[in-house]
């Protein structure tokens, strides 16, 4: 139908003025009909039966190898016609005997032994048998036989020879090649020789430490193709390389084993880079562009270093938490200067006390940023010092530790703002919106899980701690106390607290053919606060809501627990929460290439826990069962290759906020949230 909005003449034309510019499939009517959209598949009779054909290949290499297919067509009319493909399996064949015959190859076969998985009484798939043959010939490159390929394995399958539907099979390995007397040249192990590096594109070299620790081959070494490709990926992740070439070359010695030379070439990138992006802002209740500017240098001093200088600014709208205004037109701006320096490794502890495999970095970056609001201008300035690793490269797990990260932040108040919150005259409130100061320590995992080729995910879990070990030391230090009791760094409270945040999400392909999944995420987080700052700021809050949390509510008007909507009364900054909890479940549906319905339920909220400010909070904003919010909704992504563009709506189902008999939809006047989003929510 999309494909049919464009008109067949314009869309040629289109097409033939693009490619005489160099544009090839470029070009919003195109985009709408064979991006959108799909193009029709037109009837072809030679077509019909080649798809009979193949589905008969198909069938038989699934072990069906008595299988045909007939085509018939049963409808026609003036614009459709339906074709009907019978196929007639016929029995499923199992693998008999399995036999070895290594054909003068050189390869013996306890070398062999246990490298494959076939076994007597399988289906006999010709797919898996591809794939164990191209598995055979990995191992065997793993075992120094450089000369050796998937060409040199083969499969021979005889049904004569056993009664029943039974497949004899037998593996043959051939020789290297054959000479001018036809006598075969067997495989020969090989060992590294000579390496050699190509480094004249390089403007700045890569130091030699560097490049021994990224290196996994070494003269002397027996062969070893995933040698070479670990050295490859290795080198690819310094910032500075753009490509990565390793040629090499096999010389046949006197003796037992051949010799295998290597040239490494390296294709640096330009040193220094400018770039910019536009990104849309949508977090705590702030929408709208902000536009990146970035300057690289790609190799400061050949240790495989990286800086980066960014400017950032923005115009966003928020929602203002004195509700003093609904309108989310643009009311705020945003701005920040970020420098970034990353190295390779973990200094000061040299390269050669560090895995290659764990692939470290250091980072350090320094922060200032500005953030002008309706109620208060926000002024912060920090430095991070940190480094991560990969913890197991086959689970993709990686450990990101923060060693110190240092905050001042400033907030002015607005007048108005500030009137509001002398007259609220509620600590828990107003300590949200004080000056502090942190020296936090931050450690978080990440790793990727899977149960099958079909059921698979990934985990995220945080830890973060600031102003305990300060505290314990304020008195002996003597610090300063302000008039709230509160011990004074740098002229502001140190703020104090604990606090975690986890997600675990999962996704079942449930039918590949039709685009159909199923995803779902457990996320849930808490914080703690201690004496000297007695609420954790609000920057470091919880929210739900919005276009990645619970779906029927827009951004931080959520909670905390059964908080109601009429904000005069509230004794809590709405949406806000030391604890979060929330279930989301998703069906997915590819309808084209670029087109993906879903179909979306979300359950959750957050919650105040007693805190120093709070010794008796309210029961309404108190974990409870009944507080659980619970929305459900549709969506539809456009995905645009580089970038997923998502726009969801979700109906409140159960809400919390609503005084008890009008919670649950039917009860209550239909309500919900509509979310433009980039990317999936999770």
């Amino acid at each position: 139908m999309l494909n049919g909005l464009i008109r067949a003449e314009a869309l040629q034309k289109t097409i033939s003025r693009r490619r005489d510019l160099g544009k090839e499939n470029q070009g919003v009517r195109q985009w709408i009909a064979n991006g959108l959209g799909e193009s029709p598949v037109l009837y072809d009779a030679l077509a019909k039966e080649r798809t009979a054909r193949n589905l008969e290949a198909l069938s038989r290499r699934a072990g069906f190898l008595d299988a045909r297919c007939e085509a018939e067509v049963t409808a026609l009319n003036d614009s459709e016609v339906a074709v009907l493909y019978r196929v007639h399996a016929g029995p499923l064949y199992t693998i008999g005997e399995f036999k070895t015959a290594v054909l003068g190859s050189g390869i013996r076969l306890e070398e062999i032994e246990g490298a494959l998985n076939i076994r007597k009484g399988d289906v006999f798939d010709a797919d898996r048998l591809e794939l164990e043959r191209s598995l055979l010939a990995k191992f065997l490159k793993s075992k120094g036989y450089a000369s050796i390929d998937e060409t040199h394995i083969s499969f021979d399958a005889d049904t004569t020879a056993s009664t029943g539907f039974i497949a004899d099979l037998t593996l043959e390995l051939r020789p290297a090649k054959y000479n001018v007397e036809g006598a075969s040249v067997p495989h020969r192990r090989s060992r590294f020789r000579n390496i050699e590096w190509n480094l004249d594109s390089l403007s700045k070299p890569t130091s030699k430490a560097v490049l021994d620790h990224l290196v996994s081959i070494e003269t002397g070494m027996r062969y070893n193709e995933e040698a070479i490709a670990l050295t490859y990926r290795r080198l690819m992740q310094l910032p500075s390389i753009a490509r990565v070439e390793i040629p090499g070359a096999m010389e046949a010695l006197d003796g037992s084993e051949d010799a295998f030379d290597v040239a490494i070439r390296l294709i640096q990138r330009p040193r220094y880079g400018i770039s910019a992006a536009l990104d849309m802002t949508r977090t705590d209740a702030r929408y709208g562009p902000v536009v990146t500017g970035v300057f690289s240098d790609r190799n400061v001093s050949g240790r495989g270093d990286m800086l980066e200088l960014l400017v950032s600014a923005g115009i966003t709208s928020s929602q203002p938490f004195s509700y003093t205004e609904n309108s989310l037109v643009p009311n705020s701006g945003t701005w920040s200067l970020e420098a970034h320096y990353s190295t390779l490794g973990i200094p000061p502890v040299g390269l050669s006390r560090l895995r290659p495999s764990n692939a470290s970095r250091t980072d350090l970056t320094g922060l200032w940023s500005r953030e002008s609001r309706p109620e208060y201008a926000r002024t912060s300035i920090g430095f991070k010092h940190g480094f991560h690793f990969v913890e197991n490269p086959t689970r993709d797990s990686r450990i990101y530790v923060d060693l110190i990260e240092f905050t001042y932040t400033k907030i002015e108040l607005e007048s108005d703002f500030e009137t509001w919150l002398d007259n609220e005259s509620n600590p828990f409130i107003q300590n949200r919106f004080q000056n502090y100061a942190s020296i936090l320590s931050r450690i978080r995992w990440t790793s990727r899980w899977k149960g099958s080729e079909t059921k698979f995910g990934n985990v995220n879990l945080g830890l973060e701690w600031t102003g305990w070990g300060l505290n314990a030391l304020s008195s002996p230090m003597g610090l300063a106390m302000n008039d709230e009791g509160q011990f004074l760094l740098g002229e502001v409270p140190y703020v104090q607290f604990v606090r975690c945040e986890g997600a675990w999400t999962v996704t079942k392909l449930l039918d590949r053919t039709k685009g159909l999944s199923l995803h779902g995420r457990l996320r849930g987080g808490g914080g703690w606060a201690g004496n000297n700052f007695p609420v954790l700021p609000f920057d470091r809050s919880f929210f739900s809501g919005s276009a990645n949390g619970i779906r029927g509510w827009p951004a931080r008007q959520l909670g905390p627990g059964h908080a109601g909507y009429d904000v005069a009364d509230l004794n809590v900054v709405k949406g806000l929460g030391d604890l979060l909890g929330e279930v989301n479940i998703e069906l997915r549906k590819k309808s084209t290439k670029m087109m993906e319905w879903a179909w979306f339920m979300d359950a959750g909220n957050v919650w105040l826990m007693k805190q120093p400010a709070i010794e008796n909070p309210e029961a309404s904003s108190r974990l409870a069962w009944s507080s659980m919010a619970l929305s459900s909704g549709v969506g539809i992504r456009l995905d645009f290759d580089f970038f997923l563009l998502r726009l969801d709506g979700g109906l409140r189902i159960h809400d919390p906020g609503l005084e008890l008999g009008q919670r649950w939809i039917g009860q209550h006047k239909a309500k919900g949230g509509l979310h433009l989003g980039i990317g999936h929510p999770f």
